[in-house]
């Protein structure tokens, strides 16, 4: 499954570049006003250029960076891991492997219980909580992770402790298990791989399967 933050996430962005238009337009016209002091009329030139100046830091900062950070800014949760990806390039990937989550602890405030979305907070094992904010469908999401780390200790505990290894094959010195209908040394089916769930930009929309394998 692959999701990115609840769109409500760039209400600030909005709202700043509004106040940074009325600003700059408010600005812009009081320096053109006839009636100021020879000393503001003299250095009227570089004023007008330092507003603009200032509205187009503002505006990149207040604005396009968080953007920009929001549209790049992608989680997944795959049968393994929760990855989250901030940008282009595994430098800007950050993963956490699902044994080593015990607890998914989810925060919700007001405006955000009106969008169903929520912050959600990863206890893993070292300690530490891994905070997702912003998640859209929050309990939701929530219920899918419990779900992933549930299925994933008890594969885990049926392959006697090696989450790499593929169910239906034998421990060292175990003989195979034959499945019904199969006949003896006969290669055991591999199952079909079940079809990935997927997601919206700003929502989650399940298939059939679980979460992508990874």
């Amino acid at each position: 499954m692959r999701t990115r933050a609840h769109p409500r996430a760039l209400t600030g962005p909005v709202l700043r570049l509004m106040l940074i238009a009325l600003a700059t337009s408010y600005v812009q016209g009081l320096l053109a006003r006839p009636d100021l002091p020879d000393l503001v009329v003299g250095a009227r030139g570089w004023l007008v250029g330092l507003v603009w100046i200032l509205a187009a830091a503002a505006l990149f900062f207040g604005c396009l960076r968080p953007a920009w950070r929001w549209l790049n800014r992608r989680t997944l949760l795959t049968t393994r891991r929760i990855i989250q990806r901030a940008g282009i390039g595994p430098s800007r990937e950050r993963a956490l492997h699902l044994l080593s989550v015990y607890d998914v602890r989810m925060r919700q405030r007001r405006r955000q219980r009106m969008s169903q979305s929520g912050d959600l907070m990863v206890d893993h094992g070292s300690g530490n909580s891994w905070l997702l904010a912003n998640m859209p469908e929050a309990v939701r999401f929530r219920e899918l992770i419990l779900l992933e780390v549930g299925a994933l200790r008890r594969e885990v505990s049926l392959q006697g402790g090696d989450p790499q290894r593929p169910a239906g094959v034998p421990l060292p010195g175990q003989a195979p298990v034959q499945a019904p209908g199969q006949a003896p040394g006969q290669a055991p089916r591999q199952a079909p791989p079940p079809a990935p769930m997927r997601a919206e930009p700003y929502g989650l929309h399940s298939g059939r399967g679980r979460a992508y394998r990874g």
